[in-house]
């Protein structure tokens, strides 16, 4: 079973409340398909707190998203958003990557490109192929949602979530070199 300690609990009750509220934020794209800011918000929780947080936040994030706004809870579109978290946490977990210190090699950011839209890859077709089997969807219809998601969270994830990582990375950085003077 897992133990989870008080501050994982606060950070996972923090990162799921800020995704779900600005995930009411969007610009519509089509039928049930928005562009999402809010990607942001579970890149950065997902690379400082890791994969267990991002798939929590994102999970019970999107549940509220939903909720709040009225459409019901579509638990499979929901676990899609914990996916990505899960993914682009996985960083977290390699040894010389420290959001809090700044510390991180190229290589970090692009296994955190690459797991990140393989997140949301394997987590919108997870969604799209339930919807068929399940909920007995038009195939044509969620492969069309399915691709405009995955391609539009893609790019807000690389051209916003990315480089605010980094921009935290970076600043952390010029703070760990500081030296306590007697």
């Amino acid at each position: 079973m897992l133990n989870f300690s008080t501050k994982t609990v606060v950070t996972i009750s923090i990162g799921a409340a800020l995704y779900g509220i600005i995930g009411l934020v969007g610009i519509p794209i089509g039928p049930n398909v928005q562009i999402r800011p809010a990607i942001v918000i579970l890149t950065i929780f997902s690379a400082f707190f890791g994969p267990l947080v991002g798939l929590l936040s994102g999970f019970i994030g999107h549940m509220l998203t939903d909720v709040l706004a009225g459409w019901g809870v579509w638990w499979n579109w929901e676990l899609s958003s914990g996916f990505f978290g899960f993914f682009v946490g996985l960083v977290f977990l390699f040894k010389g990557f420290d959001m809090k210190y700044g510390l991180f090699r190229p290589a970090h950011i692009v296994f955190m490109a690459v797991t990140g839209i393989i997140g949301f890859v394997l987590g919108y077709s997870f969604a799209g192929f339930t919807d068929v089997i399940i909920m007995d969807e038009a195939p044509r219809k969620i492969l069309l949602q399915t691709v405009v998601i995955t391609l539009t969270n893609s790019v807000v994830f690389i051209m916003f979530g990315l480089p605010v990582v980094l921009s935290f990375l970076m600043t952390n950085r010029k703070n760990s070199n500081l030296v306590i003077e007697s």
